[in-house]
């Protein structure tokens, strides 16, 4: 059994366009290929590009930043120890061999992923779209006459929502709870950051120095 076509014609959701502050960027995130929108952080991308830096993919980094407060000096031996390798956009290393102060901090908001789903293979897509329950607002987008039940059922029971391919919205996204805010969200935010840098600057790729062995599957994603 199907979902049956829709009869009226629901203008679009305000999903942003490409050239528009929060336009969508193609990208993999826990193994999916998904296109997500997000909102930057202008503060954070400015400084980045003050200091030549691009996005940081390096997921033990990211996870150990977590525990520091952004720039507030706190005395960590044992950080400024661990941190002898970043420059200085990353984290400020004090003289006095104790002190540290991390300046990086996420470079954007993901509010919304899509996840497009092939004939057949709508209750998949459901499937993947939920991998990202604790970090953002999942949507599917498929044929509106070849949903299986079985397919919009799942979608309902795990929040996820349902568009057609011009993002016409068939059935709402709930919004996450209790979002998940480690050093694994972060590195999804810098995946999305990098893909976004590698679009805005015509598919040449800017990565920080900083970085180390990517932590995620999306080997070829940019």
């Amino acid at each position: 059994m199907h979902l049956p076509a829709a009869t009226s014609s629901p203008a679009p959701l305000a999903f942003p366009y490409e050239g528009e502050p929060g336009a969508p960027v193609s990208v993999m995130l826990l193994g999916v290929r998904v296109t997500a929108y997000a909102i930057i952080n202008i503060a954070e991308h400015q400084r980045r590009e003050t200091t030549g830096m691009g996005a940081v993919i390096n997921p033990a980094l990211l996870d150990r930043l977590m525990d520091l407060p952004i720039g507030i000096s706190v005395t960590d031996p044992v950080a400024w120890v661990e941190m002898v390798d970043q420059p200085r956009g990353v984290v400020e290393r004090h003289e006095d061999d104790a002190r540290i102060t991390r300046r990086l901090e996420s470079p954007l908001t993901i509010t919304d992923v899509i996840v497009a789903a092939a004939t057949g293979k709508e209750l998949r897509a459901v499937q993947d779209a939920s991998l990202f329950a604790g970090f953002t607002r999942r949507w599917i987008a498929a044929t509106p006459s070849r949903i299986p039940t079985a397919a919009m059922l799942e979608a309902k029971l795990c929040g996820v929502g349902i568009v057609d391919q011009h993002r016409r919205q068939l059935l709402s996204a709930e919004k996450p709870e209790g979002l998940t805010r480690d050093g694994w969200s972060w590195l999804l935010e810098e995946k999305t950051y990098r893909r976004w840098l590698t679009r805005r600057a015509g598919n040449h790729e800017q990565e920080s120095p900083a970085r180390a062995t990517d932590g995620a599957s999306d080997v070829g994603a940019s």
